[in-house]
Protein backbone atom coordinates (compact mmCIF):
# COMPACT_ATOMS: atom_id res chain seq x y z
CA UNK A 1 0.00 0.00 0.00
CA UNK A 2 0.95 3.44 -0.71
CA UNK A 3 2.49 5.33 2.41
CA UNK A 4 1.31 8.93 2.76
CA UNK A 5 1.87 12.16 4.11
CA UNK A 6 1.19 12.56 7.32
CA UNK A 7 0.82 15.31 10.52
CA UNK A 8 3.32 16.30 13.10
CA UNK A 9 2.26 17.18 16.91
CA UNK A 10 2.32 20.97 16.69
CA UNK A 11 2.98 22.88 20.20
CA UNK A 12 -0.50 25.10 20.95
CA UNK A 13 0.33 27.96 23.40
CA UNK A 14 -1.80 29.04 25.73
CA UNK A 15 -3.48 32.40 24.78
CA UNK A 16 -3.10 35.65 27.08
CA UNK A 17 -5.69 37.78 28.04
CA UNK A 18 -4.07 40.62 26.25
CA UNK A 19 -1.25 40.60 23.47
CA UNK A 20 0.75 43.03 24.61
CA UNK A 21 4.23 41.21 24.53
CA UNK A 22 5.81 40.58 27.82
CA UNK A 23 9.09 40.97 28.77
CA UNK A 24 11.45 39.58 26.38
CA UNK A 25 8.78 39.02 24.33
CA UNK A 26 8.86 42.24 21.89
CA UNK A 27 9.28 45.83 22.20
CA UNK A 28 6.65 47.74 23.91
CA UNK A 29 6.84 51.27 23.99
CA UNK A 30 6.08 52.72 27.63
CA UNK A 31 4.11 55.60 26.04
CA UNK A 32 0.64 53.58 24.92
CA UNK A 33 -0.22 55.06 21.34
CA UNK A 34 -4.02 55.50 20.47
CA UNK A 35 -3.67 52.65 17.36
CA UNK A 36 -0.42 50.48 17.79
CA UNK A 37 -0.23 46.23 17.22
CA UNK A 38 0.45 44.49 19.83
CA UNK A 39 1.73 40.64 19.25
CA UNK A 40 3.63 38.03 19.87
CA UNK A 41 5.07 35.42 17.93
CA UNK A 42 6.43 31.66 18.92
CA UNK A 43 7.89 29.19 16.17
CA UNK A 44 9.39 25.46 16.29
CA UNK A 45 11.24 23.77 13.97
CA UNK A 46 12.65 20.24 13.74
CA UNK A 47 12.61 16.83 11.87
CA UNK A 48 10.39 13.93 12.40
CA UNK A 49 12.03 10.47 11.29
CA UNK A 50 9.06 7.22 11.07
CA UNK A 51 9.44 3.73 10.71
CA UNK A 52 6.23 1.23 9.58
CA UNK A 53 7.62 -1.23 11.72
CA UNK A 54 4.95 -3.81 10.27
CA UNK A 55 5.99 -3.31 6.69
CA UNK A 56 9.41 -2.47 6.84
CA UNK A 57 9.30 1.01 4.97
CA UNK A 58 10.23 4.70 6.11
CA UNK A 59 6.53 6.62 5.79
CA UNK A 60 7.75 9.39 6.07
CA UNK A 61 10.59 12.08 7.17
CA UNK A 62 9.58 15.17 7.58
CA UNK A 63 11.15 18.89 8.07
CA UNK A 64 8.68 21.03 9.75
CA UNK A 65 8.46 24.87 10.60
CA UNK A 66 5.77 25.69 13.01
CA UNK A 67 4.41 29.52 13.66
CA UNK A 68 1.87 30.90 15.72
CA UNK A 69 1.08 34.68 15.25
CA UNK A 70 -1.34 36.52 17.54
CA UNK A 71 -2.06 40.16 17.88
CA UNK A 72 -4.73 43.07 18.46
CA UNK A 73 -4.40 46.88 17.57
CA UNK A 74 -5.16 47.60 21.13
CA UNK A 75 -3.91 47.03 23.94
CA UNK A 76 -7.09 46.03 25.85
CA UNK A 77 -8.63 42.95 27.04
CA UNK A 78 -11.73 42.77 25.57
CA UNK A 79 -9.77 44.27 22.03
CA UNK A 80 -10.68 42.38 19.10
CA UNK A 81 -7.48 39.52 18.82
CA UNK A 82 -6.31 37.88 15.17
CA UNK A 83 -4.63 34.50 15.28
CA UNK A 84 -2.67 32.83 12.83
CA UNK A 85 -0.64 29.74 13.18
CA UNK A 86 0.28 27.03 10.53
CA UNK A 87 3.15 24.49 9.57
CA UNK A 88 5.45 24.51 6.56
CA UNK A 89 6.96 20.98 5.74
CA UNK A 90 8.51 18.85 3.33
CA UNK A 91 8.37 15.11 2.91
CA UNK A 92 11.69 13.39 1.78
CA UNK A 93 8.52 10.20 1.26
CA UNK A 94 6.63 11.80 -0.44
CA UNK A 95 8.06 12.82 -3.97
CA UNK A 96 5.25 15.16 -4.91
CA UNK A 97 5.38 17.27 -1.47
CA UNK A 98 9.23 18.23 -2.13
CA UNK A 99 9.63 17.94 -6.16
CA UNK A 100 5.81 20.07 -6.85
CA UNK A 101 5.81 22.99 -3.92
CA UNK A 102 2.17 24.05 -3.45
CA UNK A 103 -0.80 23.92 -0.50
CA UNK A 104 0.09 20.26 0.34
CA UNK A 105 3.15 21.86 1.45
CA UNK A 106 0.88 24.19 4.42
CA UNK A 107 -0.74 21.89 6.94
CA UNK A 108 -2.40 22.61 10.64
CA UNK A 109 -3.50 26.44 9.18
CA UNK A 110 -5.79 28.08 11.95
CA UNK A 111 -6.96 31.96 11.21
CA UNK A 112 -9.51 33.34 13.58
CA UNK A 113 -10.54 36.70 15.11
CA UNK A 114 -11.73 36.37 18.39
CA UNK A 115 -13.19 39.16 20.91
CA UNK A 116 -13.91 38.91 25.06
CA UNK A 117 -16.41 41.14 26.31
CA UNK A 118 -17.77 40.25 30.04
CA UNK A 119 -18.64 36.90 30.33
CA UNK A 120 -18.73 36.02 26.53
CA UNK A 121 -16.75 35.08 23.76
CA UNK A 122 -16.68 34.89 20.10
CA UNK A 123 -14.06 32.92 17.48
CA UNK A 124 -14.66 33.36 14.09
CA UNK A 125 -13.01 31.39 11.60
CA UNK A 126 -10.44 28.40 10.97
CA UNK A 127 -10.27 26.89 14.47
CA UNK A 128 -9.79 23.93 17.00
CA UNK A 129 -12.33 23.06 19.40
CA UNK A 130 -11.58 19.92 21.97
CA UNK A 131 -14.56 18.60 23.87
CA UNK A 132 -14.69 15.24 26.37
CA UNK A 133 -12.06 14.84 29.33
CA UNK A 134 -9.29 14.30 27.06
CA UNK A 135 -9.31 10.09 28.14
CA UNK A 136 -6.62 7.38 26.51
CA UNK A 137 -9.22 7.03 23.81
CA UNK A 138 -11.48 10.22 23.50
CA UNK A 139 -14.84 9.56 21.75
CA UNK A 140 -16.60 13.19 21.99
CA UNK A 141 -13.85 15.06 20.56
CA UNK A 142 -15.98 15.19 17.13
CA UNK A 143 -16.03 19.02 16.93
CA UNK A 144 -13.13 18.59 14.00
CA UNK A 145 -12.45 16.69 10.91
CA UNK A 146 -9.68 13.95 11.23
CA UNK A 147 -6.49 12.66 9.23
CA UNK A 148 -6.80 9.20 8.69
CA UNK A 149 -3.34 8.88 7.27
CA UNK A 150 -1.61 10.07 10.46
CA UNK A 151 1.04 8.19 11.44
CA UNK A 152 0.19 8.26 15.13
CA UNK A 153 -3.35 7.32 14.54
CA UNK A 154 -6.57 8.51 13.97
CA UNK A 155 -7.05 9.63 17.79
CA UNK A 156 -3.79 11.43 18.63
CA UNK A 157 -4.59 15.24 18.78
CA UNK A 158 -2.24 16.04 15.81
CA UNK A 159 -4.67 14.31 13.90
CA UNK A 160 -6.93 16.82 13.88
CA UNK A 161 -7.56 19.63 11.19
CA UNK A 162 -9.04 22.48 11.74
CA UNK A 163 -12.70 23.71 10.70
CA UNK A 164 -14.37 27.26 9.85
CA UNK A 165 -16.57 28.28 12.69
CA UNK A 166 -18.45 30.36 14.32
CA UNK A 167 -17.90 29.81 18.20
CA UNK A 168 -19.87 31.48 20.87
CA UNK A 169 -18.99 30.65 24.30
CA UNK A 170 -20.24 32.24 27.91
CA UNK A 171 -18.64 31.27 31.32
CA UNK A 172 -19.53 32.23 34.88
CA UNK A 173 -18.38 30.80 38.06
CA UNK A 174 -20.95 27.32 38.29
CA UNK A 175 -22.67 27.80 34.54
CA UNK A 176 -21.16 27.78 30.89
CA UNK A 177 -22.09 26.99 27.72
CA UNK A 178 -20.60 27.03 24.05
CA UNK A 179 -22.44 27.11 20.58
CA UNK A 180 -20.62 26.21 17.46
CA UNK A 181 -21.83 26.37 13.60
CA UNK A 182 -19.62 25.18 10.95
CA UNK A 183 -21.23 26.49 7.42
CA UNK A 184 -18.93 24.83 5.05
CA UNK A 185 -17.75 21.18 6.70
CA UNK A 186 -14.19 19.54 5.82
CA UNK A 187 -13.97 16.06 4.62
CA UNK A 188 -11.94 13.76 6.80
CA UNK A 189 -8.46 13.12 5.09
CA UNK A 190 -8.83 9.84 3.46
CA UNK A 191 -5.66 7.53 2.33
CA UNK A 192 -5.52 6.64 -1.61
CA UNK A 193 -6.38 2.80 -1.30
CA UNK A 194 -8.45 0.33 1.68
CA UNK A 195 -6.83 -2.88 1.54
CA UNK A 196 -5.84 -3.18 -2.24
CA UNK A 197 -8.50 -1.12 -3.67
CA UNK A 198 -8.88 2.36 -4.55
CA UNK A 199 -11.10 4.83 -2.84
CA UNK A 200 -13.81 7.17 -4.75
CA UNK A 201 -13.88 10.25 -2.98
CA UNK A 202 -17.04 12.28 -4.49
CA UNK A 203 -17.49 13.76 -1.51
CA UNK A 204 -18.26 17.90 -2.24
CA UNK A 205 -20.28 19.77 0.98
CA UNK A 206 -22.42 22.33 -0.03
CA UNK A 207 -22.52 25.83 2.39
CA UNK A 208 -25.06 25.91 4.72
CA UNK A 209 -26.70 23.08 3.64
CA UNK A 210 -24.16 20.75 4.52
CA UNK A 211 -23.72 22.32 7.49
CA UNK A 212 -22.73 21.20 11.77
CA UNK A 213 -23.93 22.50 14.40
CA UNK A 214 -24.37 21.85 18.48
CA UNK A 215 -23.22 22.75 21.59
CA UNK A 216 -22.40 22.28 25.53
CA UNK A 217 -23.78 23.20 28.13
CA UNK A 218 -21.96 22.92 31.49
CA UNK A 219 -22.86 23.30 34.91
CA UNK A 220 -20.67 22.80 38.64
CA UNK A 221 -23.03 21.00 41.24
CA UNK A 222 -21.73 20.05 44.48
CA UNK A 223 -17.88 19.96 42.97
CA UNK A 224 -18.75 17.90 39.99
CA UNK A 225 -18.10 19.24 36.45
CA UNK A 226 -20.95 18.06 34.48
CA UNK A 227 -21.33 18.89 31.00
CA UNK A 228 -23.90 17.83 28.14
CA UNK A 229 -23.27 17.94 24.34
CA UNK A 230 -25.22 17.69 21.21
CA UNK A 231 -23.40 17.87 17.55
CA UNK A 232 -25.25 17.34 14.31
CA UNK A 233 -22.02 16.66 12.32
CA UNK A 234 -20.74 14.25 9.36
CA UNK A 235 -19.28 10.87 10.47
CA UNK A 236 -15.50 11.11 11.76
CA UNK A 237 -14.96 7.06 11.14
CA UNK A 238 -15.79 6.94 7.79
CA UNK A 239 -18.11 4.64 5.86
CA UNK A 240 -17.21 2.34 2.85
CA UNK A 241 -19.30 0.56 0.53
CA UNK A 242 -17.72 -1.96 -2.45
CA UNK A 243 -18.42 -0.70 -5.94
CA UNK A 244 -17.41 -4.17 -7.72
CA UNK A 245 -15.58 -3.96 -11.20
CA UNK A 246 -15.14 -0.21 -11.18
CA UNK A 247 -11.56 -0.39 -12.44
CA UNK A 248 -9.17 1.38 -9.78
CA UNK A 249 -11.44 3.37 -7.84
CA UNK A 250 -14.03 0.07 -6.81
CA UNK A 251 -14.32 1.75 -2.98
CA UNK A 252 -16.56 4.37 -2.15
CA UNK A 253 -17.00 6.71 0.50
CA UNK A 254 -20.61 6.69 1.59
CA UNK A 255 -21.57 9.20 4.39
CA UNK A 256 -24.95 10.09 6.15
CA UNK A 257 -25.04 12.83 8.84
CA UNK A 258 -25.19 11.63 12.64
CA UNK A 259 -26.82 12.99 15.75
CA UNK A 260 -24.43 12.71 18.82
CA UNK A 261 -25.22 13.36 22.11
CA UNK A 262 -23.19 13.40 25.37
CA UNK A 263 -22.28 13.95 28.78
CA UNK A 264 -19.20 14.12 30.80
CA UNK A 265 -18.69 14.55 34.29
CA UNK A 266 -15.25 14.79 36.86
CA UNK A 267 -14.70 15.07 40.06
CA UNK A 268 -11.57 16.30 41.93
CA UNK A 269 -10.32 15.93 44.86
CA UNK A 270 -6.72 15.30 46.92
CA UNK A 271 -4.37 13.56 44.26
CA UNK A 272 -7.30 11.76 42.65
CA UNK A 273 -9.66 12.81 39.40
CA UNK A 274 -12.43 10.44 38.64
CA UNK A 275 -13.84 11.41 34.87
CA UNK A 276 -16.34 10.01 32.55
CA UNK A 277 -17.59 10.28 28.84
CA UNK A 278 -20.79 8.79 27.50
CA UNK A 279 -21.96 9.12 24.14
CA UNK A 280 -24.76 8.04 21.91
CA UNK A 281 -24.20 8.16 18.14
CA UNK A 282 -27.33 8.16 16.04
CA UNK A 283 -27.26 6.91 12.29
CA UNK A 284 -24.12 5.52 12.67
CA UNK A 285 -22.31 3.71 9.92
CA UNK A 286 -21.89 -0.15 11.17
CA UNK A 287 -19.85 -1.34 8.41
CA UNK A 288 -16.64 -0.61 6.82
CA UNK A 289 -16.59 -2.38 3.17
CA UNK A 290 -19.78 -4.24 2.05
CA UNK A 291 -22.27 -3.55 -0.73
CA UNK A 292 -24.88 -1.92 1.39
CA UNK A 293 -23.85 0.60 4.77
CA UNK A 294 -26.12 -0.50 7.21
CA UNK A 295 -26.49 2.72 10.15
CA UNK A 296 -26.52 1.94 13.55
CA UNK A 297 -27.36 3.35 16.82
CA UNK A 298 -23.68 2.83 18.83
CA UNK A 299 -23.33 3.99 22.87
CA UNK A 300 -19.51 4.24 24.18
CA UNK A 301 -18.26 5.44 27.47
CA UNK A 302 -14.98 5.74 29.08
CA UNK A 303 -14.65 5.55 32.70
CA UNK A 304 -11.58 6.68 34.36
CA UNK A 305 -9.60 7.85 37.13
CA UNK A 306 -5.95 9.58 37.69
CA UNK A 307 -3.55 9.57 40.74
CA UNK A 308 -0.93 12.93 40.73
CA UNK A 309 1.92 12.38 43.22
CA UNK A 310 3.55 15.00 44.98
CA UNK A 311 6.48 15.37 42.73
CA UNK A 312 3.51 15.49 39.63
CA UNK A 313 3.96 11.75 38.71
CA UNK A 314 0.57 10.44 37.06
CA UNK A 315 -1.30 6.87 37.11
CA UNK A 316 -4.58 6.30 35.46
CA UNK A 317 -6.63 3.39 34.90
CA UNK A 318 -9.83 3.08 32.45
CA UNK A 319 -12.58 1.04 31.23
CA UNK A 320 -13.86 1.30 27.75
CA UNK A 321 -17.27 -0.32 25.87
CA UNK A 322 -18.89 0.10 22.69
CA UNK A 323 -22.29 -0.88 22.22
CA UNK A 324 -23.90 -1.78 18.75
CA UNK A 325 -27.43 -1.82 18.13
CA UNK A 326 -26.29 -3.21 15.16
CA UNK A 327 -22.80 -5.71 15.17
CA UNK A 328 -20.30 -4.07 12.86
CA UNK A 329 -18.07 -5.98 10.25
CA UNK A 330 -14.67 -5.50 9.22
CA UNK A 331 -12.90 -5.00 5.23
CA UNK A 332 -10.49 -7.47 4.80
CA UNK A 333 -7.28 -7.01 2.56
CA UNK A 334 -9.48 -9.03 -0.57
CA UNK A 335 -12.91 -8.11 -2.35
CA UNK A 336 -15.15 -9.93 0.40
CA UNK A 337 -16.08 -8.63 3.81
CA UNK A 338 -15.99 -10.38 6.80
CA UNK A 339 -19.31 -12.62 8.57
CA UNK A 340 -20.71 -10.16 10.82
CA UNK A 341 -20.29 -11.19 14.56
CA UNK A 342 -22.96 -11.76 16.53
CA UNK A 343 -21.21 -9.86 19.30
CA UNK A 344 -22.86 -6.46 19.45
CA UNK A 345 -20.61 -5.23 22.58
CA UNK A 346 -17.15 -4.38 23.13
CA UNK A 347 -14.82 -3.94 26.53
CA UNK A 348 -11.47 -2.79 26.99
CA UNK A 349 -9.46 -1.50 29.96
CA UNK A 350 -6.46 0.87 29.66
CA UNK A 351 -3.51 2.28 31.76
CA UNK A 352 -1.13 5.47 31.49
CA UNK A 353 1.78 6.93 33.49
CA UNK A 354 3.02 10.30 32.56
CA UNK A 355 6.64 10.36 34.32
CA UNK A 356 9.04 12.88 34.72
CA UNK A 357 12.51 12.57 36.24
CA UNK A 358 15.79 14.67 36.85
CA UNK A 359 13.36 18.06 37.39
CA UNK A 360 11.61 17.26 33.51
CA UNK A 361 14.78 16.64 32.06
CA UNK A 362 13.34 13.23 30.88
CA UNK A 363 9.63 12.46 30.70
CA UNK A 364 8.23 8.98 29.73
CA UNK A 365 4.68 8.37 28.64
CA UNK A 366 3.32 4.83 28.68
CA UNK A 367 -0.25 3.80 27.35
CA UNK A 368 -1.71 0.60 27.29
CA UNK A 369 -5.30 -0.80 26.12
CA UNK A 370 -6.58 -4.27 26.30
CA UNK A 371 -9.52 -5.53 25.19
CA UNK A 372 -11.73 -7.84 27.63
CA UNK A 373 -14.02 -10.11 25.10
CA UNK A 374 -11.42 -9.83 22.50
CA UNK A 375 -7.52 -9.93 21.48
CA UNK A 376 -7.50 -6.25 21.05
CA UNK A 377 -4.50 -4.33 21.87
CA UNK A 378 -2.77 -1.14 21.66
CA UNK A 379 0.80 0.12 23.20
CA UNK A 380 2.07 3.30 23.04
CA UNK A 381 5.57 4.47 25.16
CA UNK A 382 7.20 7.77 24.58
CA UNK A 383 10.20 9.17 25.87
CA UNK A 384 10.94 13.26 25.71
CA UNK A 385 14.20 14.19 26.84
CA UNK A 386 14.59 18.23 27.34
CA UNK A 387 18.02 18.29 25.86
CA UNK A 388 18.23 22.14 26.15
CA UNK A 389 16.24 25.08 26.87
CA UNK A 390 14.66 25.35 23.64
CA UNK A 391 15.39 21.75 22.15
CA UNK A 392 13.23 18.62 22.67
CA UNK A 393 14.18 14.91 21.54
CA UNK A 394 11.14 12.78 21.10
CA UNK A 395 10.86 8.43 20.86
CA UNK A 396 8.40 6.83 20.15
CA UNK A 397 6.87 3.09 19.65
CA UNK A 398 3.12 1.90 19.03
CA UNK A 399 1.62 -0.90 18.30
CA UNK A 400 -1.92 -1.74 17.50
CA UNK A 401 -3.97 -4.64 16.67
CA UNK A 402 -7.73 -4.99 16.03
CA UNK A 403 -9.30 -8.49 17.18
CA UNK A 404 -12.46 -7.19 16.84
CA UNK A 405 -14.46 -5.55 13.91
CA UNK A 406 -15.20 -2.82 15.96
CA UNK A 407 -13.34 0.61 14.16
CA UNK A 408 -12.30 1.85 17.97
CA UNK A 409 -8.91 0.17 17.01
CA UNK A 410 -9.88 -1.34 13.21
CA UNK A 411 -8.61 2.54 11.68
CA UNK A 412 -5.54 2.35 14.16
CA UNK A 413 -3.95 -0.46 13.19
CA UNK A 414 -0.21 0.13 12.69
CA UNK A 415 3.52 -0.63 13.80
CA UNK A 416 5.40 2.26 14.31
CA UNK A 417 8.76 3.46 15.33
CA UNK A 418 9.68 7.47 15.06
CA UNK A 419 12.41 9.74 16.64
CA UNK A 420 11.77 13.75 16.73
CA UNK A 421 14.22 16.33 17.02
CA UNK A 422 12.38 20.26 17.32
CA UNK A 423 13.75 23.70 18.32
CA UNK A 424 11.61 26.54 19.92
CA UNK A 425 11.80 29.98 19.77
Amino acid sequence: MKKFRTSLIIVFLNTPSSLCAADGEGSVSAKKPDIGLFGRLSSEAGYEHTQALDVGETSHAVLFLSQQHQWSFQDEAEAWRFNLQYRLIVDFVDNKNYEDVDSDNVDKLLAYAAKSWGSYKLGLGMQEVTWGENLLMPILDLVNPRDLTHSRGYYDPAAKNPSPMINLEWQSSEFNYQLIYVPLPLANKQPDEVGDFGISDKRDYKMGQDSEQGGRVGLILAGIDTKLYYWKHWPRVPSYRFNAFADDKDVIIDERQVESTAMTMSYAGFNWLARADLVHHNNYPATSVSAKVERSGLTQGIFGANWTTDGQQSFGAEFHFDLWEKGPEAFTDGAFVKESKDQKHFNWVGATANLNYFNYLIEPQLFYLRGINSEDEMIRAILLWNAAENITVTGEFQRTYAETSSPKLLLDEREILSARVTYSW
